[in-house]
């Protein structure tokens, strides 16, 4: 029953983020299949010992390639601008 209340209740957080920002409501989207995805190949867990240890700082870790990826993309077409005058 508290799994169907909080499907509901998420549900109805959805539809308003899609009512009033459109952008999020798309990234939460995006966000939920690219976990169903890899939610296929990282399998049921029965205990913290069968966790793998990379597994918890996951996300951490994307965001930070993802600023390291675009502060390098800003400071080559930065460099690339200031060479090119």
């Amino acid at each position: 029953m508290l799994g169907i209340t909080l499907f509901l209740v998420f549900l109805l957080l959805w539809a308003l983020a899609w009512r009033y920002q459109i952008k999020l409501a798309f990234g939460i989207l995006i966000g939920l299949v690219i976990g169903g995805i890899l939610a296929q190949f990282l399998g049921p867990y029965n205990s913290m010992e069968e966790v793998p240890i990379w597994l918890p700082p996951a996300p951490f870790m994307f965001i930070v390639f993802v600023l390291f990826a675009y502060a390098f993309v800003a400071w080559y077409v930065l460099d690339y601008k200031a060479n090119k005058k």
